[in-house]
C-alpha cells in the first residue's frame, strides 16, 4: 500500500525544528506529523494511505458528507494545534503530494510568496467578529429616540382616527427604513473602529437566519489580523461595544485565535499533485 504526503501548512524551518510534532496525529488520526525542510522553510506533513486519499478515491470520498465532515474537522484540529506554537501558512483541506520531490518542486515555485506571507503573519493572530442585531429592539429604540419619528408621532396624535391609521402605517415603514440604515451604519462604524487595532482585515459572507439559526440578523462578518500585543485592547473594544449596544439589540460574537485562514491565501489548490 503506497503512502502519500498530506501537507497541512508551511512554517519557518527554525520553528518547525523547535516543535515536537510527533505528539500529534494527522488527518487520518493514525500517522504522526513531521516536517520536511524546504530551505529556510519547512512543510508540516503526515503520511496518508493511498487507499483513502489517492486521487480517484479522494474524488469519491469528498462526495460522502460524513467522511468529508469528519476529515475536514480533523484537518482543522491539526491546524489549531500547529497554530498555537508556530507561524503557519495553513493549506487547504486535502493538499496531497505523491512524493517528496513533488512537494520540493512546489516549494521552489512558491518560496518567495510563502516567505512574504510568513513575514506578514509573524507575531499575529486571526480573530473573527460577527455583529448581530435584534431588529425589534432596534425598532423600539429608534421609535423612542429618533427626532423625526417623535415629531411624526406628535403630529399623528392630533389627526382624525382614519388619518392616524394611514399615517401610522407610513410611519412604520419610515422606522423600518431607519432601522435598516442604522444596522448598516452601526456595523460599518464598529468595523472601522476595530480595524484601527489590526494589521489587516477581511470581510466575510453575511449569512441569513436560515443559516445561522439565530433570531438576530447578522449585519457584519469579518476577520481581523492583529499583532499579539493588540489582542487585549481589541477584545476590550469589542466588549465595550457589546455593552453599549445591548439596549438597541446589538450582539457581538468574537472567536479566536484561529489559524490565519483569511490572511494567507496562496495559489496552491487541494488535490493530489505529482
Amino acid at each position: 500500500m503506497e503512502e502519500l504526503l498530506y501537507l497541512y501548512g508551511v512554517t519557518w524551518k527554525e520553528e518547525a525544528q523547535e516543535t515536537d510534532m510527533t505528539q500529534w496525529r494527522g488527518v487520518d488520526d493514525s500517522h504522526h506529523l513531521f516536517h520536511i525542510e524546504l530551505g529556510n522553510l519547512a512543510a508540516v506533513v503526515s503520511f496518508v494511505d493511498e487507499s483513502e486519499f489517492g486521487e480517484e478515491v479522494l474524488e469519491e470520498k469528498t462526495n460522502e458528507m460524513e467522511w468529508l465532515r469528519k476529515k475536514a474537522f480533523r484537518h482543522h484540529e491539526v491546524l489549531l494545534q500547529l497554530n498555537d506554537g508556530m507561524t503557519l501558512i495553513p493549506m487547504k483541506f486535502a493538499t496531497i503530494f505523491k512524493k517528496e520531490e513533488n512537494l520540493q518542486h512546489k516549494a521552489a515555485v512558491y518560496e518567495t510568496e510563502w516567505k512574504i506571507i510568513l513575514q506578514q503573519l509573524q507575531g499575529t493572530e486571526e480573530w473573527n467578529v460577527k455583529i448581530y442585531n435584534r431588529s425589534d429592539l432596534l425598532k423600539e429604540h429608534t421609535a423612542a429616540r429618533h427626532p423625526e419619528v417623535m415629531k411624526r408621532k406628535e403630529d399623528i396624535a392630533q389627526m382624525s382616527k382614519g388619518m392616524q391609521y394611514l399615517q401610522t402605517k407610513k410611519l412604520d415603514s419610515f422606522i423600518q427604513e431607519i432601522v435598516s440604515q442604522e444596522q448598516e451604519t452601526y456595523a460599518g462604524n464598529l468595523h472601522h473602529r476595530f480595524k484601527e487595532f489590526c494589521v489587516d482585515t477581511n470581510s466575510k459572507k453575511v449569512w441569513n437566519k436560515n443559516v445561522t439559526g439565530k433570531d438576530e440578523e447578522m449585519c457584519w462578518n469579518g476577520a481581523y489580523l492583529l499583532k499579539k500585543e493588540q489582542v487585549e485592547p481589541f477584545l476590550e473594544q469589542v466588549t465595550t461595544a457589546q455593552e453599549n449596544g445591548r439596549d438597541a439589540g446589538w450582539m457581538i460574537e468574537v472567536t479566536g485565535p484561529w489559524p490565519p485562514y483569511h490572511f494567507s491565501d496562496t495559489k496552491t489548490v487541494s488535490g493530489v499533485e505529482g
